[in-house]
């Protein structure tokens, strides 16, 4: 669709186009605000893949590997996050991040995206941090290392494959987020691609199908690739990971 003119769009829906039409592309590119929209997504989606990854990472290695008061509790409180989807709470969210002073702006969307995340993140690798014998923590002990230490030498590694599989599905979520960027970013210089997407079928219609389909392409051209690239990382991690020296 995106390599068709506007006549063959409505002629041949489904077909191959018969002349491919490259300036769909450069004139989505024109009229679309794609790098604003492109940068503001990879920020959002950076930001939230850095707080959630290291705060759901040390939480999930303190909640399956040390023994304290209220361990099962703060697992509870976590599991509860998966249960809780973000239209309940958009309404005391909003109010909060206007009374915080960070609506449209980054933190805005990134600290709310954050916390979404990081229930899904502490579980998954809560579940595989309690498949590693705990003769890893005593080894390290005896060489002197700290609980410091010992997650970033002996275990980060570890749970490599687990964190870049999370970096994947926090992308293709983020990446595709729409209702939260759409209330809270509502200055155009704040909004993301889905927003800005939406804002771009306004001011086209539906008349033109080529460029639709090009604008849609170059949004999710990104995901697509993340995608493929993190599936290969996912296979060398597991593979580096199988033998533990």
């Amino acid at each position: 669709m995106s390599l068709k003119s506007k006549s063959e769009a409505y002629d041949n829906p489904f077909g191959v186009p018969s002349s491919w039409d490259w300036l769909n592309f450069s004139e989505a590119l024109s009229k679309y605000h794609f790098y604003t929209y492109f940068e503001n997504s990879l920020i959002y989606t950076a930001g939230t893949i850095a707080i959630t990854l290291t705060s759901g990472s040390m939480l999930a290695y303190c909640l399956s590997r040390m023994q304290w008061k209220f361990n099962s509790a703060m697992l509870f409180y976590v599991s509860m996050g998966l249960i809780v989807p973000i239209e309940v709470v958009v309404i005391p969210l909003f109010q909060l991040v206007k009374w915080m002073h960070i609506k449209n702006s980054y933190l805005g969307l990134i600290l709310p995206y954050s916390g979404f995340a990081i229930a899904s993140c502490v579980l998954m690798l809560y579940a595989f941090l309690r498949s590693l014998p705990k003769e890893l923590e005593e080894a390290a002990c005896i060489d002197g290392a700290n609980v410091y230490q010992t997650y970033i030498k002996i275990i980060f590694p570890i749970v490599m494959p687990a964190l870049v599989t999370q970096c994947v599905l926090i992308f293709i979520r983020i990446w595709n987020e729409f209702p939260l960027a759409f209330i809270i970013a509502s200055k155009d210089q704040f909004r993301p691609l889905t927003v800005g997407l939406l804002g771009f079928f306004i001011n086209v219609g539906v008349t033109d199908w080529g460029l639709i389909g090009a604008s849609m392409l170059l949004s999710s051209l990104p995901m697509i690739i993340v995608y493929l690239i993190g599936n290969e990382k996912i296979e060398n991690a597991l593979t580096a990971g199988a033998i533990l020296k």
